[in-house]
């Protein structure tokens, strides 16, 4: 297999990206989500020695997002977590002491969801753990980041699911329903819980 030339590579990636924002070509977009310039290590977390150790540890190359996300719990309390994706793994890290909480692989996401309509909420689903609900003014890097570091580990493409009414599991037993409707100021956004009938 031949090697890409660095500024091949580049060519490779906004292609992807330009791939992914015509995939995004149904859902309605805020103006100020075209004119924002992406700054994928936000936090510059590739600099710190204890993530520089986490990655050698998990045999991972690159830090290719972060930034501080809300996640809903699974009470529906928002917490805010250090979001990191690598070329391997997606991280949750502890705010203050950047500590890791969470690690899912990346070839364990099986699709990511969000809504039609323009709001900062989206869904990463993980069939063999639970889903996780974020809320981010940067979503679309994030789905962007993701797409890109699944592709290059599998070499096949993350589904996206855009849909108002959208069903996660947040336990073995229970799954949420978080329902978007479009209103006077803006788009709103309802949980709903139910069991699973087994």
């Amino acid at each position: 297999m031949a090697t890409l030339t660095e500024e091949e590579d580049v060519q490779e990636r906004e292609d992807q990206f330009v791939t992914h924002q015509q995939r995004w070509a149904t859902k309605v977009r805020r103006r100020s989500s075209d004119m924002k310039s992406f700054v994928s290590d936000k936090l510059e977390l590739a600099d710190n020695p204890k993530i520089t150790a986490i990655l050698n540890k998990n045999g991972e190359n690159m830090v290719m997002f972060s930034d501080v996300v809300v996640k809903v719990s699974r009470r529906g309390r928002l917490r805010e977590w250090c979001m990191m994706i690598t070329d391997g793994s997606l991280y949750l890290l502890e705010v203050n002491s950047i500590k890791v909480q969470h690690r899912v692989s990346l070839a364990d996401v099986s699709h990511i969801s969000a809504s039609l309509l323009p709001d900062n909420f989206f869904i990463i689903h993980v069939p063999a753990d639970q889903d996780r609900l974020f809320i981010s003014a940067r979503k679309t890097e994030i789905v962007t980041s993701l797409r890109i570091a699944y592709f290059d580990m599998t070499k096949q493409e993350l589904n996206i699911s855009l849909q108002n009414s959208i069903d996660y599991k947040v336990d073995r037993d229970q799954v949420r329903r978080v329902e978007f409707t479009q209103g006077d100021n803006g788009v709103y956004t309802r949980l709903f819980a139910r069991k699973i009938k087994n």
